[in-house]
């Protein structure tokens, strides 16, 4: 059997950049030589398993090996499999019911093996969704909603790249809630001095590493793409009066002939390295990528630094580019100020979040009243102008102080959370038993700390538990937090209704108790690092059960023993890995992990090599195929021109005992996990 270790792509004149490489494309690794010819006839020696209208479906000897013997337990005592043997093996076995079965008094192992991987419902492990049954006839709240983080972003938080291109990819990737940071274009000329030397606009102090360089009355100009230089008149100790602070604001946001002329707003992560790319040029990233194959709307969460100016001109530029799918009127039977609409109701459509003009008030007001007479402490921030701020309507930003402003009863209202204060806050048994309560009617959102400069995220399973909608996560980090995301929302197209127990006068939460046992039988086709010979390869695999675990000490994690070769065999000791009398579980809420690794043999930092992930309630029971994805495309692996995949050859018992109802007291003891 020869080696086939991976090496990356080489890099060509004008090639993606690294973000987009990992979101557009599975080439990120290629066979470094040919295959072997006793490889290729071992691969087709296995592959009798297809008709005229198949392509032929490669397996590894490792594979095959396992599923003769599902083939001989299935047909018992007779020398070839029955076609009543066969239902029986779909039913009871695979736990599924086919029609579609080839008529015939009996099946060779070929004719058994082509039958049964050719039915996704019998052979992948992960269940298989019909996207038609879902069910659009809820309030929008009602819905988790796969949501992205600093979209535009390609990489780290303080120096990446920004492009356009990273909307049009987790939009791709069925991302339904994504994040646009809009400042102040560049300067058009050089703007003459006012006669007071200081009408400039006021810059925001958004990130720690920039409040100490913030002078109050400084302008901001792109001399180098991404890198904001800043002019300033004053000192950054220098105080003044919020009131001034507010009256010049308001002169600077005005249209008098000595205002300066700017460009049209640009989207950037305000504060850092990172580079700017053109409002407009998302506008149309957004366009042209949203309702290609995905007909449910999409949410606009709009962080705005720009002036009045600039506001106004997004709005124009969002009506031009998002014509006929920007939601620019509230519907005729459709209050915002009493009710929500349904998801049916918004097809097709781009929804805004953004503040209204009676929270924009309310901050400046609250500066004006003396917070600090020191300019880096107030909120810096312009308000927002009526023309954007009319478009919030059925998704408007409120600010969120404490756990009082839970109260807050308007359907359209969303609170943000940063995932720190969030934590505080359920740690605490009336504001859980709150957020809990607001959350089955209203909008909550939350999003990772700006302490993750690496663009990791939180574990998004904690807020979905209390019945946060929106969980913003860094899409450009593959990660534990990204691969529960994906494995939350896959195959539903980002909206997901949330289940019983997490809606409107739903007070219990139905739990259930598992029983789980998992063996790894065998893989094929586990991608080898760069440099390494694939027989000397030892893989291994670790199972997690993410659930919500009361008991810390409780360990949910099992591990195999390690095999050799990119094609490893559990076959002398396929033992169970057991996970026996899990209570307190939402299946729906619940995920299991699987994590290809090579051990170190320093005992620390072991190597990803590959990793799936499946919502508890569609792992699918009997002898399944699973399929692993790139530890960093977060994209199923393929070879061989797509005909040989990376996978995982598992057996799942699965037994699942009803529980007792999680009452409102018991979550608020259990969900501190």
């Amino acid at each position: 059997m020869s080696c086939i270790p991976f090496r990356r792509t080489a890099k060509k004149k004008k090639e993606k950049p690294s973000f987009m490489r990992r979101m557009t494309t599975m080439k990120i690794a290629s066979p470094s030589q040919p295959t072997s010819a006793l490889f290729m006839a071992s691969l087709l020696s296995s592959a009798q398993v297809f008709n005229a209208t198949h392509k032929p479906m490669y397996i590894h000897d490792a594979f095959k090996k396992h599923a003769v013997r599902v083939w001989k337990e299935a047909r018992g005592s007779d020398k070839l499999l029955t076609h009543e043997k066969l239902l029986r093996f779909f039913e009871i076995t695979q736990g599924v019911t086919t029609t579609a079965l080839p008529v015939k008094d009996v099946y060779t192992f070929e004719e058994f093996f082509w039958a049964w991987s050719s039915n996704k419902a019998a052979w992948n492990a992960v269940r298989p969704l019909d996207p038609t049954e879902i069910d659009l006839t809820h309030p929008i709240s009602n819905y988790f909603i796969s949501s992205s983080h600093n979209t535009y972003l390609e990489g780290n938080q303080l120096s990446s790249k920004s492009s356009a291109e990273a909307y049009k990819a987790v939009l791709r990737n069925g991302c339904r809630c994504i994040e646009i940071d809009v400042w102040n274009g560049a300067p058009s000329r050089t703007p003459s001095k006012s006669p007071n030397g200081e009408h400039r606009r006021h810059i925001s102090n958004v990130s720690a590493m920039s409040r100490t360089s913030v002078r109050h009355g400084s302008s901001l100009s792109v001399d180098q793409p991404g890198l904001y230089t800043m002019r300033t008149p004053r000192d950054s100790g220098t105080s003044l009066d919020p009131k001034e602070l507010s009256d010049r604001m308001d002169r600077s946001t005005s249209s008098s002939s000595g205002s300066v002329k700017r460009g049209e707003p640009i989207v950037h992560h305000h504060g850092t390295m990172t580079t700017t790319v053109p409002f407009r040029d998302v506008c149309k990233a957004v366009r042209e990528e949203a309702f290609v194959t995905n007909h449910l709307p999409v949410i606009v969460s709009l962080e705005v630094g720009a002036d009045r100016e600039q506001q106004e001109m997004m709005v124009e530029i969002m009506k031009e580019e998002w014509a006929g799918l920007l939601l620019e009127e509230p519907f005729e039977n459709c209050d915002r100020l009493t009710q929500q609409p349904r998801l049916e109701q918004l097809l097709d459509k781009i929804l805004i979040k953004v503040k209204r003009l009676d929270d924009c008030n309310g901050e400046i007001q609250e500066a004006q009243r003396g917070r600090s007479l020191h300019v880096s402490s107030l909120r810096s921030k312009p308000p927002i102008c009526e023309m954007l701020a009319t478009l919030a309507i059925y998704t408007r930003s409120e600010h969120f102080n404490d756990v009082n402003s839970l109260s807050s009863t308007t359907p359209s209202h969303i609170f943000s959370v940063n995932e720190d204060k969030f934590i505080d806050m359920i740690s605490q048994d009336e504001a859980l038993s709150k957020i809990m309560d607001h959350n089955r009617q209203y909008f909550m959102r939350i999003y990772p700390k700006g302490l993750r400069f690496d663009s990791s995220n939180p574990d998004p399973t904690i807020p979905w538990r209390r019945g946060v909608q929106m969980v913003a996560m860094n899409w450009q980090n593959t990660d534990e937090g990204t691969m529960l995301n994906d494995a939350m929302f896959a195959d539903t197209h980002g909206w997901i209704l949330k289940p019983t127990g997490f809606l409107k006068n739903q007070d219990e939460i139905p739990t259930k108790t598992v029983d789980l046992r998992i063996t790894v039988l065998a893989g094929q086709s586990i991608p080898v690092p760069e440099g390494r010979q694939a027989k000397k390869l030892r893989t291994r695999v670790k199972v997690e059960l993410h659930v919500e675990n009361p008991d810390k000490a409780r360990d949910l994690t099992r591990i195999t023993q390690p095999q050799s070769t990119e094609n490893p065999d559990w076959e002398r000791n396929p033992y169970p890995l057991e996970f026996l009398g899990v209570s307190g579980v939402v299946e729906e809420l619940s995920f299991v992990r699987f994590k290809v690794e090579e051990p170190s043999s320093s005992g620390f930092g072991n190597e990803l090599l590959a990793w799936a992930c499946i919502r508890l309630d569609r792992l699918q029971r009997g002898y399944r195929c699973l399929d692993l994805y790139h530890p960093l495309t977060r994209r199923p692996l393929r070879r061989h021109g797509g005909h040989s995949a990376s996978q995982l050859f598992i057996r799942v018992e699965k037994n699942i005992r009803q529980g007792f109802p999680t009452n409102r007291t018991h979550a608020e003891t259990a969900v501190r996990s």
